[in-house]
């Protein structure tokens, strides 16, 4: 009989793009596992509430994988946000007789937000693997939203340090995860219960099928993209946490230096949109276009029609232990050369020889894009041969093999 696997995300709602969580459940399903994605019907991102009202739980098929959806509710604010989570939580546990008996659940939260699954541990003896996108609260406090001192930090950890001493598996979509748990004095080498030799490493990585044919599928007519200029493109949001704003300060360098063949192209839209487009009409840009929202599908022939992927954000403490953005991947799917503009540890970039890392200033950005449009043509070809191979390398067919580790082991 097959193990009954639980993905649980609250935002990995039916209908929506094909992500992380949809796409490992197909994978696991071909291994033979029995798989169930678990969300709530609310959204992160503002769209419609996914449930009608009356209505506490569906079963649902979509894109090929297996859902149930506990209804919760709309919020707006970040605090509602937070009570939100906590609703999912208690809800999923009063439904858990109306859902499949799990052998292993999967949670992308831990302590606060995922401290339940310890509940079903402890009650039927399920096994329980946290996959680690985001640090939290370590997060907060690498953003200065909440000092480390303060027991509310305090409290937060102590959650987040007991869920993972009570787990069974423990993947970081980070590869510095270990380093982490060292740093927090939590492993048996510093002081604390946790083993660190069997912490899984599952980063973010790239559907490498679906962006294949996507980037053949959906082209996106846009004159620019036909330009004989040395493309630099920027997929993405553009907020003050993205940090485009150095992309301007550079392009007004290279304008300056009148490297006249260099175009840079930003595709999306945020806060920080309406004066950064102001800030490059001031200084009579010619060389950098604000486009505008960009559907996902037709982002993989934005990039393969580009020649070089530009990628930075906010520059925190938390660079320390690697970096998991699903942007990444898809620029190295892509095959073309990324410039990154955070220099981060375990920086894939610099180190398997995709692109260029370098400091976040628009002097060493406005060279690097320079260096490159000017670079003899078989190197530029190699950058582009070692980006793809890191897609290749980091597509969800072979990452998968790091989850059933981790589940068998369990």
């Amino acid at each position: 009989m097959a193990r009954v696997i639980w993905i649980v995300n609250e935002y990995n709602r039916p209908g929506g793009i094909r992500t992380r969580q949809t796409v490992l459940s197909q994978y696991l399903e071909e291994y033979g596992y029995e798989v169930y994605l678990i969300c709530g019907s609310s959204s992160n991102s503002g769209e419609e509430n996914w449930m009608k009202d009356g209505e506490s739980i569906r079963f649902e098929k979509s894109d090929g994988a297996k859902y149930f959806v506990i209804k919760t509710s709309d919020y707006r604010k970040t605090y509602e946000r937070a009570f939100v989570a906590l609703q999912f939580q208690y809800r999923l546990w009063r439904m858990r007789d109306k859902l499949p008996k799990p052998d292993v659940i999967i949670s992308d939260f831990a302590g606060f937000f995922g401290y339940v699954f310890v509940k079903w541990k402890k009650k039927y003896g399920t096994k329980i693997i946290y996959d680690i996108l985001d640090l939290w609260p370590e997060g907060f406090v690498a953003m200065g939203y909440l000092k480390s001192s303060s027991l509310i930090a305090k409290a937060l950890y102590y959650l987040e340090y007991q869920s993972y001493r009570a787990a069974d598996g423990i993947i970081f979509s980070m590869q510095g995860g270990k380093d982490y748990i060292t740093d927090k004095g939590w492993s048996i080498d510093t002081g604390g219960e946790l083993d660190t030799s069997n912490i899984g490493y599952l980063n973010n990585g790239v559907d490498l099928e679906t962006v294949d044919k996507q980037r053949t599928e959906f082209f996106f007519d846009d004159p620019d993209l036909d330009s004989d200029k040395f493309k630099a493109i920027y997929i993405g949001s553009i907020s003050e946490f993205n940090g485009i704003d150095v992309l301007v300060e550079a392009a007004r360098v290279i304008q300056s230096k009148k490297a006249d063949n260099i175009l840079i192209l930003v595709y999306g839209y945020g806060t920080q949109e309406s004066k950064l487009k102001q800030l490059a009409k001031d200084y009579a840009l010619n060389n950098i276009v604000f486009k505008g929202r960009l559907d996902k599908k037709y982002a993989m022939n934005v990039l393969s029609r580009g020649d070089i992927n530009l990628f930075t954000f906010k520059n925190t403490a938390l660079l320390k232990y690697g970096i998991s953005p699903n942007k990444l991947f898809m620029y190295f799917a892509s095959g073309k050369p990324v410039l990154s503009m955070i220099r981060p540890n375990y920086d894939l970039v610099e180190e398997r020889q995709a692109g260029y890392s370098v400091e976040n200033n628009p002097e060493r950005i406005a060279k690097a894009l320079i260096d490159f449009s000017i670079m003899d043509r078989e190197k530029y070809q190699q950058y582009c041969r070692n980006s793809r191979r890191l897609g290749e390398e980091y597509d969800y067919k072979n990452l998968v093999k790091v989850l059933i580790e981790q589940i068998e082991r369990a």
